[in-house]
């Protein structure tokens, strides 16, 4: 797996910051990319940046980079699958190349051997998640079905009301990748298949995340288990509270659903954003992650 970094507070920075630690990233990994393999990340923020921008240079350095990266994905190990399904799912939407739909469906089938088997809840929900987008970007990959119904057998095994998820005895610290994970594949559910319970689940590990991992007085989440604050971890949490933020602006969805009273997670989002910036671009192709968060905070900020 992709190494963290434990992440210490810094000044608070404008929000005028994140866009250009967006930039700062783009070009730090398009500078790593020049004698680095590619990472599942780093392609993806290529993707999205190529889309949202249409830069030359991006384009230039992402049909490389995703060429190597269907090279690369077979000989990497089984915990690193859900973010190769993850990368090739959003390649999907944008490639007519047979390759591509062919590693989602090997990837598919790997990550899904894997479904049952006693893994952490965060690689467990991480699988699921990826199984979901890559069911919803080509029908003919995996099944959408069996994902839910793994997604559904975690939550039953490890969901405890009002202490999260957890494999730990009674008493054991929180872990933020199993909070962030399982809330992150909740909303994909959701996105999928409609059904409240799974986005207002979602926002209650997100509100037990809030009162026993969030950092009083500053931005970020601290990990219970390490007790540090991991980049990339609080990358991910950002993204996982925008997508809620956007819910929460939705008419449609506040008339239906039953929210967290004074919630304000773009805020929240937004904070953590701001407090990385400086770091991000220091990070090379691990830097990525804070690129991919602040495109699924564009519109939430």
């Amino acid at each position: 797996m992709a190494r963290d970094y434990n992440i210490e507070p810094t000044a608070t920075v404008n929000i005028n910051d994140v866009p250009l630690a967006v930039e700062r990233v783009t070009n730090t990994v398009l500078q790593a990319l020049a004698g680095e393999e590619p990472t599942a990340p780093a392609v993806r923020l290529l993707l999205r940046r190529y889309a949202a921008t249409g830069r030359d240079d991006v384009h230039d350095a992402l049909e490389p980079a995703l060429t190597r990266a269907l090279d690369i994905w077979p000989l990497t190990g089984r915990d690193e699958h859900a973010g190769w399904l993850m990368l090739f799912a959003e390649a999907a939407g944008v490639s007519d190349d047979a390759r591509v739909h062919d590693a989602m469906a090997g990837l598919a089938s790997s990550v899904q051997a894997s479904w049952g088997r006693g893994r952490l809840i965060a690689a467990a929900a991480i699988g699921v998640d990826a199984c979901l987008r890559a069911a919803g970007a080509d029908e003919r990959v995996g099944n959408l079905q069996a994902a839910i119904d793994e997604l559904e057998r975690l939550v039953a095994d490890a969901y405890r009301p009002g202490e999260g998820v957890t494999t730990a005895a009674p008493g054991g610290r929180p872990r933020l990748a199993d909070h962030i994970s399982t809330a992150s594949a909740l909303l994909t559910a959701f996105e999928h298949t409609g059904r409240l319970p799974y986005s207002m689940l979602a926002e209650e590990l997100m509100q037990f995340a809030a009162r026993t991992l969030a950092d009083a007085g500053a931005p970020g989440f601290f990990d219970g288990e390490t007790g540090s604050k991991p980049f990339a971890l609080n990358c991910e949490a950002a993204s996982v509270l925008c997508r809620l933020a956007t819910l929460h602006g939705s008419d449609e969805y506040r008339g239906a659903a039953v929210l967290a009273a004074g919630a304000d997670y773009g805020r929240d989002a937004g904070r953590i954003l701001r407090w990385l910036a400086p770091e991000a671009p220091q990070l090379g192709l691990a830097g990525a992650v804070y690129g991919l968060a602040a495109a699924d905070c564009h519109s939430a900020l």
